[in-house]
C-alpha cells in the first residue's frame, strides 16, 4: 500500500510543476510597425564587403529597413521587417535603356499590404506603384546609393492593403516616364 499512496502523491506535484512551466512561458508576437534595429547581418549569400543601410521607415502600420551589401561580383538587397527578411542578389541595377534594375515583392499576410523593393536609374525622380483597375498611383520611398558607390536608386513602397498593384512608373522629374514595368 505504500507505494501506492507515494505514486498517487507524485503525480499531482508533476502536474504541478507542468502547468507552472507553461505559465512561465509567453511568447511576445513582434509589433508589425516596429521599425528594425540592432547590427545589420546578411541574411543572403555571404558579404564580401560592408553591409550599408540606405533607409528606414514605417509606412501603412509595417515597418521596415532596407539595405545592400558586396558578395564576391555581385550586390544583394536586404529588406527587413518585425515579420521576416527578404534578401535577393545578383545584377541588381539596371542595365542598358532599363530604368528598372532587380524589383522584389514581399508577401504581406492577414490583411497586410505587400512591400515592393527594387533599384532604378539615377534619372528616376519618382517610382510610382499603380493599380491598373482603379489608376490609383501610390509613391516609393528612394533611397541614394551614393553610400554603396553604386549609380542610381533603391526604392521601397508599402501602398495600401486595399490596394493591389499591377505595374511600377518609373518617372524622371520632367514627368516623362522612363519605364512601365508589370509585376508578375
Amino acid at each position: 500500500m505504500g507505494i501506492a499512496t507515494r505514486v498517487r502523491a507524485t503525480v499531482p506535484l508533476v502536474l504541478v510543476l507542468v502547468l507552472a512551466a507553461c505559465s512561465i512561458a509567453t511568447v511576445e508576437t513582434p509589433d508589425p510597425a516596429a521599425i528594425p534595429s540592432g547590427s545589420l547581418v546578411p541574411s543572403g549569400d555571404d558579404a564580401t564587403g560592408p553591409v550599408i543601410e540606405l533607409g528606414s521607415s514605417n509606412a501603412q502600420g509595417v515597418g521596415w529597413r532596407y539595405s545592400i551589401y558586396p558578395s564576391g561580383d555581385a550586390w544583394c538587397t536586404q529588406l527587413e521587417t518585425a515579420l521576416g527578411t527578404s534578401t535577393g542578389c545578383g545584377d541588381i541595377l539596371p542595365s542598358g535603356d532599363a530604368a528598372f534594375g532587380s524589383v522584389g515583392v514581399m508577401q504581406g499576410d492577414e490583411g497586410r499590404p505587400d512591400i515592393i523593393e527594387g533599384m532604378a536609374t539615377e534619372e528616376t525622380f519618382t517610382v510610382w506603384l499603380v493599380e491598373n483597375e482603379s489608376q490609383r498611383r501610390f509613391p516609393a520611398t528612394l533611397m541614394p546609393l551614393d553610400e554603396a558607390d553604386l549609380d542610381g536608386v533603391a526604392f521601397v513602397g508599402v501602398p495600401p492593403a486595399d490596394m493591389t498593384v499591377t505595374h511600377l512608373l518609373a518617372m524622371a522629374s520632367s514627368g516623362e516616364i522612363l519605364e512601365t514595368y508589370e509585376l508578375p
